[in-house]
C-alpha cells in the first residue's frame, strides 16, 4: 500500500482557488453566526418597551441563544463525525435561517426564547463543522492562519448587525433585523454547490471516487491513485468517550476550561465594558469607543495569531496570549490616561477576543479526524460555560459598584487560569486507542502543538 495519504497531499499543496473557495464559503458562515448573535443586542431595548419586560426577563432571553449553543456544541456538532461535515453544515444553516425570520414574526417572549433557542442549537451544530472543515482543506503552513482568518470574520458579522440596524429598524422596527438573519438561507444554493466534503472524512469512510475528485483540485499534480485511503477501524467506545478514555480525560478538561476562560474575558468585556467605564467617570461616547477599539483589536489579534501559530506553536502562542490578556487588564486597573488606556484596550482586545480563534485551531489540531468535530463541539460547548458567566460577571460587578480598579483586576483573574491550562496541556496530541488497537503496538510520538 502506498505510504503516501491523504494528510500528505493536503499538509503539502499549495495554497490555491480552490482553498479559497472554501475558506471564503467557511468565511461568509462566519459572518451571518456573528450576525445572528450580535444582532438580538440591537432589538432588545425595543422588545422590553413593546413586551413590557423587565429587565431579568430580557436578560435571559437575550442567554438562550447562548444556551442553545451549549447543546448544539455537545449534541449535534458531534454527529459530523458520523455523517459527514457538509451535511450538518446544511441542515444546521436551513434551522438557523428559519428560526431567525420566523423570530420577525413573533409577539410574546416565550415564543422568542424557544425561537432563540434554535438559533443557538443550529449555530453550535454549525459553527465547529465549518472550522473543522477549514483545517481539513489547509495546507499545513497555513493551517493556523486559515482558521483564524475565518473565525476573525464573526467580528464582520457583528459590526454589520450594528450598522444595519441603525438603517433598518426605523424604517422596518425590530422586526426587519430578523428578516435580514433570514437572508442567511441564500447562502445554502453556494454550499449545496461549492462546498465539498471533508477529505479526511471521505478517506475515514472510504469514499474513493470522491476523494480522489477532491484531491485532485487540492493538488493538480498529484496522483490521487496513489494516495491510501483505507477505512479506519470503527471505535467501539462512543466519540465523547474517546474525548476522557485513554489518558485523555485530563487534557480535554483543561481545554474546555480554557476555551470557558476565553469566552467569559470576550463576552464579559463586550457585553458590561461601556457601563464600566461610564461608572468609572468616563462619558457614554467614550465607553463606546473603548468597545471599538477593543473589538479592533480582536480582529488584529485572531489575524496575527495565525501567523505566528503557523510559524510557533499552538500551545506558545496561547500562552502568550492570556498572558498579554491578563498583563493589560492588570495595567488598566492603574486607571491610565486616554492615550494609554486606549492602547491598552487594543491589545487586551487583540489578547481576548483574538485568542477566541486560536483556540478553536488549537482544537481542531489537537483532535484527530475520527472525533475531531466531537471533540471541537464539546470544546466550545463547555466553552459557553463561560461565555453565560461572562455577562454575569459583569453585570455583578456593575451591581457592586466597585472602583475602577478592582473591575479590572477581576477581569484579569481568568486570563491566568488560561495560561495555567494551555501549560498544563501535555505537549504531544490525542493518544489514539483506535491507532493503538488496530496497530497491536504503541502508539507513535507525535508532533508537539
Amino acid at each position: 500500500m502506498s505510504s503516501t495519504t491523504v494528510d500528505d497531499v493536503v499538509g503539502n499543496a499549495k495554497f490555491n482557488s480552490y482553498h479559497l473557495r472554501v475558506m471564503v464559503l467557511c468565511g461568509l458562515l462566519m459572518i451571518a453566526d456573528g450576525y445572528d448573535l450580535v444582532s438580538f443586542g440591537t432589538v432588545i431595548t425595543h422588545l422590553m418597551d413593546e413586551w413590557d419586560m423587565n429587565a431579568v426577563t430580557a436578560g435571559l432571553l437575550g442567554s438562550m441563544a447562548l444556551v442553545g449553543m451549549f447543546f448544539g456544541g455537545l449534541f449535534v456538532s458531534p454527529l459530523a463525525d458520523k455523517h459527514g461535515r457538509r451535511s450538518i453544515i446544511i441542515a444546521c444553516l436551513i434551522l438557523a435561517s428559519i428560526a431567525s425570520f420566523t423570530c420577525a414574526w413573533v409577539n410574546d417572549p416565550l415564543t422568542m426564547g424557544a425561537l432563540r433557542f434554535a438559533v443557538g442549537v443550529a449555530l453550535g451544530g454549525l459553527v465547529p463543522n465549518f472550522i473543522a472543515m477549514t483545517s481539513e482543506f489547509a495546507p499545513r503552513k497555513s493551517k493556523a492562519l486559515m482558521v483564524t482568518v475565518v473565525t476573525s470574520l464573526y467580528s464582520v458579522g457583528g459590526v454589520a448587525a450594528a450598522l444595519l440596524a441603525i438603517y433598518i429598524e426605523p424604517v422596518l422596527s425590530w422586526r426587519g433585523v430578523f428578516y435580514v438573519a433570514g437572508l442567511s438561507i441564500l447562502l445554502l444554493p453556494l454550499i449545496l454547490r461549492y462546498l465539498p466534503e471533508s477529505p479526511e472524512f471521505l478517506a475515514l469512510k472510504g469514499e474513493r471516487a470522491r476523494l480522489e475528485q477532491i484531491l485532485r483540485r487540492i493538488d493538480p499534480g498529484c496522483e490521487p491513485g496513489s494516495v491510501s485511503s483505507s477505512k479506519q477501524r470503527a471505535a467501539e467506545d462512543s466519540r465523547v468517550r474517546q474525548l476522557v478514555s485513554g489518558g485523555n480525560a485530563l487534557n480535554s478538561i483543561l481545554i474546555w476550561l480554557f476555551f470557558a476562560m476565553c469566552m467569559l474575558l470576550s463576552y464579559g468585556l463586550n457585553t458590561w465594558l461601556p457601563k464600566l467605564m461610564q461608572q468609572a467617570g468616563y462619558e457614554l461616547g467614550a465607553g463606546l469607543w473603548t468597545l471599538v477599539v477593543l473589538n479592533a483589536g480582536g480582529l488584529v489579534g485572531a489575524i496575527s495569531g495565525g501567523w505566528i501559530a503557523d510559524r510557533w506553536t499552538f500551545r506558545g502562542t496561547l500562552i502568550t496570549y492570556f498572558s498579554l490578556a491578563s498583563l493589560s487588564l492588570f495595567a488598566l486597573s492603574f486607571n491610565p490616561g486616554a492615550i494609554l488606556l486606549n492602547t491598552l484596550m487594543f491589545i487586551a482586545g487583540a489578547a481576548t477576543i483574538g485568542v477566541l480563534s486560536i483556540i478553536h485551531a488549537f482544537a481542531v489540531e489537537y483532535y484527530p479526524v475520527h472525533i475531531r468535530t466531537t471533540g471541537v463541539g464539546w470544546a466550545a460547548g463547555m466553552g459557553r460555560c463561560g461565555a453565560i458567566a461572562g455577562p454575569s460577571l459583569g453585570g455583578a460587578l456593575v451591581a457592586l459598584s466597585l472602583p475602577f480598579q478592582q473591575n479590572f483586576l477581576i477581569f484579569a483573574a481568568p486570563g491566568v487560569v488560561g495560561v495555567i491550562a494551555v501549560a498544563l496541556v501535555a505537549n504531544r496530541k490525542y493518544r489514539d486507542r483506535i491507532h493503538q488497537n488496530a496497530t497491536s503496538g504503541p502508539v507513535p510520538a507525535t508532533a508537539t502543538l
